[in-house]
């Protein structure tokens, strides 16, 4: 089934990830990555978060899973889905989540004073279209053709 012409399921966000991204294969190898997105409510008068549940598939979903860690910035453009399940009280559950498109990386945290942990190394390979220069200060975004060119 292709897209339909008049698409209007159009979801532009940005948070920070609350947790690594959880990274699945299928038989045939394809990549499915799921992430979790904390979005300040500006609206809100109190101090509070939505969080959005993304799922990215394929050669995108490789690149969240070797660049993106817990605390990222992220911008996400997508569609909204929703899933059916049964839970174990046999309630039907709608849960709704962000399946994305685009997926760019606005901002790497801040190494603080005593941090052991390592961020994640990120090899730049020059003369490939589109591969990110992650040392620079400016967003990153890796498309899936540059993916698959390396």
């Amino acid at each position: 089934m292709g897209r339909k012409e008049n698409n209007m399921n159009s979801v532009n966000i940005i948070g920070r990830l609350v947790r690594d991204p959880d990274v699945k294969r299928t038989d045939d190898g394809k990549t499915i990555c799921d992430l979790r997105l904390a979005i300040d409510d500006t609206y809100s008068k109190e101090d509070r978060a939505d969080f959005i549940n993304v799922t990215v598939f394929g050669s995108q979903g490789g690149v969240c899973e070797r660049y993106l860690r817990k605390g990222f910035l992220a911008g996400v453009s997508g569609h909204i889905r929703t899933d059916v399940y049964t839970d174990s009280e046999g309630v039907k559950r709608y849960p709704i989540k962000l399946v994305a498109e685009r997926v760019k990386i606005l901002q790497w945290p801040e190494r603080k004073a005593g941090m052991t942990e390592a961020l994640p190394e990120v090899q730049y390979v020059p003369d490939v279209p589109d591969v990110p220069d992650v040392l620079a200060d400016e967003p990153v975004e890796v498309s899936e053709e540059a993916v698959e060119a390396i």
